[in-house]
């Protein structure tokens, strides 16, 4: 990534005695989104088995994390829990020896409480791992006269973990909402740099914020067959700083870019059938080196009878990088930023899912794959299993 190649540079100038702050007008590595289709945990097993399109419809407290309007309480509170999986994958082994083998890393866990206060008024509070991934780089060695003298093991692991509080207002035919979403970032990375005379040093790097980043939603449903629904992630900018062995770099600019979403819901009068279609807008082209994010979730729920619903549907991951993109060396020469891999591609994923009601016990089940509609060597599966509990007062 183009921070170990800043780090590198940076690092290889300066004794390793000396401390020193470094400032850089650019994004932190780990702050872009190059691997965000694998580091995604998709929150919400009831949202996932639908296309993970759900910014018009209505449900628990997971649909919060689409659209903060959504999330609706049937009785006086609601409990959510959420366990999910996603497996191992091998990125860039067509550019590499080895590959990048990426594990999960976290799990994508969520934990939820939603309350009641009036019949307009509904306040909740979810916890979720949200994004994780942990990077095996590979290895580097330090040699003499063909020997192995050192061995140094490089990786990168990155975690986003979210507190919000979603509040949502029903007035009649619309449904008003915002989301007051704290993520809280961490990322370690190990890598090498040059010394002097050829031979390679190690060191270490970390950075920890915290991102205040509000969500709006709306959902207006002009029948009762009938929805639409939109939700905007506020932009935000900050300054970071990442904390390596012998030196500080701060970053000046980095972007956490504009999310929009917008949709519908429709279901059928004759037959307990339900049809969502989403559009998925990122502004990621505020970076250079990426191009905005057009997405597409189409989702069918079907519910035979009372107790049990069954849901089917697809989404599309379309690569972002922007291979118009050039950097300029020292001496004039212009080289590609990023280079061509297998990795990057267009993705579609197949999703199926259920819900189960015993009693005031709500269990989804989720399974989102993209081994059927895209043909590629990186294989992505999530598995998630989510409970949903009404509570009333006596």
């Amino acid at each position: 990534m183009l921070k170990h190649i800043i780090l590198i540079i940076l690092l290889g100038l300066i004794s390793p005695l000396l401390s020193v702050t470094f400032e850089l007008d650019q994004q932190e590595g780990t702050c872009k989104p190059v691997i965000d289709f694998y580091a995604d945990n998709l929150v919400s097993a009831e949202i996932a088995g639908q296309g993970y399109a759900g910014v018009a419809d209505v449900g628990g407290i997971s649909f919060s994390n689409i659209n903060p309007a959504s999330f609706d309480i049937k009785n006086d509170a609601q409990i959510y829990y959420e366990y999910g999986l996603k497996n191992d994958v091998n990125l860039f082994s067509d550019i590499t020896n080895d590959g990048n083998e990426v594990t999960s890393y976290r799990s994508g866990v969520a934990a939820a409480f939603a309350y009641k206060f009036t019949e307009y008024v509904q306040v909740g509070i979810m916890y979720s791992a949200k994004s994780s991934y942990n990077m095996d780089l590979g290895k580097v060695y330090n040699t003499h006269n063909g020997e192995i003298l050192e061995t140094f093991r490089l990786n990168e692991k990155r975690y986003i973990r979210s507190v919000n509080i979603p509040i949502s207002y029903v007035l009649e035919k619309f449904r008003f909402g915002v989301g007051l979403n704290l993520d809280i970032y961490h990322s370690e990375i190990n890598n090498v740099y040059p010394l002097e005379n050829g031979s390679l040093a190690s060191y270490c790097g970390e950075l920890d914020f915290l991102l205040f980043r509000p969500k709006l939603g709306a959902i207006y449903s002009p029948m009762q067959n009938l929805s639409f629904g939109m939700s905007v992630l506020i932009p935000v900018e900050k300054k970071l700083t990442t904390d390596c062995r012998f030196v500080c770099l701060e970053f000046d600019k980095n972007i956490f870019p504009m999310e929009i979403l917008v949709g519908t819901k429709f279901s059928t009068p004759n037959i307990p059938l339900s049809v969502l279609f989403d559009f998925s807008y990122k502004q990621y082209s505020e970076m250079p080196e990426f191009v905005d994010s057009n997405n597409f979730h189409f989702g069918l729920e079907y519910t035979p009878f009372k107790k049990l619903q069954i849901r089917t549907g697809m989404f599309t991951n379309f690569d972002i990088r922007n291979t118009d993109y050039t950097i300029t060396d020292n001496a004039g020469n212009k080289y590609d930023y990023w280079v061509d891999s297998d990795t990057f591609e267009d993705r579609k994923f197949l999703t199926l899912g259920l819900s189960y009601f015993w009693r005031r016990t709500e269990i989804n089940l989720a399974v989102v794959d993209n081994s059927f509609l895209t043909d590629s060597d990186v294989k992505q599966t999530y598995a998630k299993l989510g409970f949903t509990i009404q509570l009333a007062h006596p």
